[in-house]
């Protein structure tokens, strides 16, 4: 579809109401609720802070902002997570069960908001976020409470995460997300490390499954870290035949049993690289020529944005690592909104068609009245282009044993070919025996 630009509007003046009452219920929320700029392109300023590594700066960029109440939850996502990238992971999950509290109300919208959104665009409807964010919300929640070393709390997310994967599965069956691979693997180290070893195993197998999936759909590979989990893991809970077939299909025969891993200690590092892809709108204008009036459908669609790290290097003493992809936040989007074009297309064509005729039947009864609602159907028909922006584009892990102790750790950030695109030094990251230490490191390119 060809993409145009429109100018941007003021907010002043008075429509006539053509004498017609539903016409006048018609300009009053198409004036409210239409808009002109898209999310994405209010957005830019506070994403412009997060290129010059400015988080609190971003926070109180989108702090100033003033959001309706139907994007509350938009709100509170992106606040939580610019308070995380600034390490205040308490205050960033108190924004994220506020909304997570929101999204459960908002389920069963009312039937007003439905409404409205079928008469003017999709952007009026309250924000719950796609199934993959809803899900994402919960990760991150329990990132923020392993950061913290609140393995409990961590565990109740865990959990929150197969409840809403089940009810993905049930009531949005044309999903292509019904399973977050990196979630249920995060699932099983929580259960590894609190020695529930049967749960833990379930989890890594789900987790398997998963990214057999995602390697099909996504393009993620099932990371080698997992691998070893489930040879470990086959091998302590004795399933022979499960740790004979992993071995078969992994070509690994060694691996560090759970007894020799509990007396050590293990970073869990995570880069979570660049950011989302950007929702925009692309839209078709024509004139009917029957009527000669302006038709327009505007749809939404991702832009990915470029992700110059491919991969991180972790180096402690002689010992070193490198990160492997473990959730392409990117490609999630992209297929999950390509599943949902069918039914996003079919409500735009729709209601082209219902405001063409709602301009009709203005303009019969007086012309000038026709015009304006043709105008303001135009300029209302945007696409939904909201989303949760600040999440990464991907999520990149490295699982390293170590001995009990205090470490400075170097992480390179590698481009193509390797290329060390940038350093930094981690000090003081304590390991203690039979615990898992977990450190985030968010990374935003200067150019997005």
């Amino acid at each position: 579809m060809k993409r145009i630009e429109l100018v941007r509007s003021g907010s002043g003046g008075c429509v006539p109401a053509a004498g017609a009452a539903r016409l006048g219920l018609f300009f009053t929320l198409s004036l409210l609720l239409g808009g002109c700029a898209t999310f994405s392109e209010t957005f830019s300023p506070v994403e412009q802070k997060l290129a010059a590594q400015q988080p609190e700066h971003a926070l109180q960029l989108l702090e100033k902002r003033r959001y309706p109440r139907r994007d509350e939850v938009l709100f509170l996502l992106n606040k939580g997570m610019l308070l995380r990238m600034a390490r205040g992971y308490e205050a960033s999950n108190q924004a994220f069960e506020a909304a997570k509290q929101r999204i459960n109300e908002l389920y069963g919208a009312s039937i007003t908001e439905q409404a409205a959104s079928f008469l003017i665009n999709d952007g009026t409807r309250s924000f719950v976020g796609a199934e993959f964010e809803q899900v994402l919300l919960h990760l991150y929640m329990a990132l923020n409470y392993l950061e913290m070393r609140q393995l409990d709390q961590a565990r109740v997310e865990a959990l929150q995460v197969d409840i809403r994967l089940r009810e993905i599965a049930e009531h949005v069956p044309e999903s292509v997300y019904t399973e977050d691979a990196f979630a249920r693997y995060l699932t099983g180290m929580i259960y590894e490390e609190r020695g529930e070893w049967s749960d833990a195993m379930i989890a890594y197998r789900k987790a398997y499954q998963a990214y057999t999936k995602y390697r099909d759909r996504f393009g993620t590979d099932i990371p080698v870290f997992l691998k070893y989990d489930l040879l470990r893991l086959s091998e302590r809970m004795g399933l022979t035949q499960e740790l004979a077939r992993y071995k078969r299909e992994f070509a690994i025969s060694q691996w560090q049993d759970v007894t020799s891993l509990r007396r050590q200690g293990e970073l869990i590092f995570m880069l979570h690289n660049g950011l989302a892809p950007i929702k925009r709108e692309q839209s078709a204008m024509a004139v009917n020529p029957a009527s000669g009036r302006l038709i327009r459908v505007s749809l939404p669609y991702y832009q990915p944005r470029q992700q110059p790290v491919v991969r991180a290097r972790l180096i402690v003493g002689g010992d070193h690592v490198q990160t492997q992809v473990a959730e392409d936040i990117t490609g999630i989007a992209i297929k999950s909104l390509e599943a949902k074009m069918p039914a996003i297309t079919a409500r735009a064509v729709a209601r082209a068609v219902l405001k063409e005729g709602i301009a009709r039947e203005a303009g019969e009864e007086h012309v000038v009245a026709g015009l304006m609602v043709n105008l303001i159907n135009v300029m209302t028909e945007r696409a939904d282009t909201r989303s949760w922006a600040t999440l990464p584009g991907n999520i990149h892990f490295a699982r390293l044993p170590l001995p009990p102790g205090n470490y400075a750790v170097k992480v390179e950030l590698l481009g193509s070919g390797d290329a060390v695109l940038a350093t930094r030094e981690l000090s003081n990251i304590t390991i203690r025996a039979g615990e898992k230490s977990y450190y985030s490191y968010h990374w935003i390119p200067s150019r997005l």
